[in-house]
């Protein structure tokens, strides 16, 4: 790699995992890198490059693989089940590099700015950006926690509801859900006072606009796997977590013990301090 960065040469760095939140954990690898050797030039590949098409540190976007590439994955922490170390620690150690942030960063447009600007400008109370949903159930809050939540937090925030189509409707927020890019959900989401989610893209776009969060981990995931440390990170740990289990290949046997774990107190309570008070 010092080789590499001396000879100012191209380093093509692979979203290998693919989802469309691992593009920013890509990116934040990438970072990671330049910033111990500032002379690369890198060129990332990633089925999402629209999520990173503005980032400085990435010089080309889905160009041919370079003869020098490196894998960004976590994939061995999902086989052995990890519970502590974190992803970009991980990548970053393969790479012999001991040095490591875990923060993301995101990029907007000035056009996307001017926009949410606008659309920031129909609420008349602070905003609070909500997901409910995660494509891995073993993610996801129950329904009626998230309802109890909504109906508590009305009265002091307008909330605004971001995700995909299956995402749940609720009365008494602003549904977004299914209606937006995620470049303009990323948009929305930099005029919010708070954020809160489940382990997903949006915790990441979140993150990487410096917007304060809440989200709900349970036990699946690891927080320190995971975890940003600037957020609030709710998590339980039944005997059977972290479990890693992903749809399609695993299924919970527990009920999703470790989300029904977490309670609206504890989710409501960086915003509504009193409500154990009056619940």
């Amino acid at each position: 790699m010092l080789s590499l960065n001396n000879r100012k040469k191209w380093l093509t760095v692979i979203d290998r995992l693919g989802a469309p939140g691992d593009a920013l954990i890509t990116a934040n690898v990438i970072r990671c890198i330049k910033k111990t050797y500032p002379k690369l030039k890198v060129n990332c590949i990633t089925p999402h490059p629209e999520l990173i098409r503005l980032d400085p540190d990435i010089d080309s976007i889905n160009q041919p693989e370079t003869f020098y590439s490196f894998d960004s994955t976590y994939w061995e922490l999902i086989v052995r089940k990890e519970k502590s170390q974190n992803i970009i620690e991980h990548n970053m150690l393969r790479l012999g590099i001991k040095k490591y942030d875990y923060k993301a960063a995101y990029y907007l447009s000035e056009e996307e700015k001017a926009w949410a600007k606008q659309e920031a400008s129909n609420f008349d109370k602070p905003i609070l950006a909500i997901c409910t949903k995660s494509k891995e159930p073993v993610k996801n809050w129950p329904e009626a926690n998230w309802l109890e939540l909504i109906q508590n937090l009305r009265p002091k925030y307008s909330i605004i509801q971001l995700g995909d189509e299956k995402e749940p409707i609720f009365e008494g927020v602003h549904r977004y859900a299914g209606k937006l890019s995620m470049r303009e959900s990323a948009a929305i989401i930099s005029k919010a006072n708070y954020f809160i989610g489940p382990d997903s893209l949006l915790m990441h776009i979140a993150n990487g606009l410096d917007i304060p969060s809440t989200i709900i981990f349970g036990g699946s995931r690891p927080v320190d796997c995971f975890g940003y440390s600037e957020n609030i990170n709710l998590s339980s740990a039944p005997e059977c977590s972290p479990c890693w289990i992903h749809e399609g290949y695993e299924s919970c046997g527990h009920d999703f013990m470790c989300m029904t774990d977490i309670s609206v107190e504890e989710v409501i309570a960086p915003l509504i301090p009193s409500y154990k008070d009056c619940s």
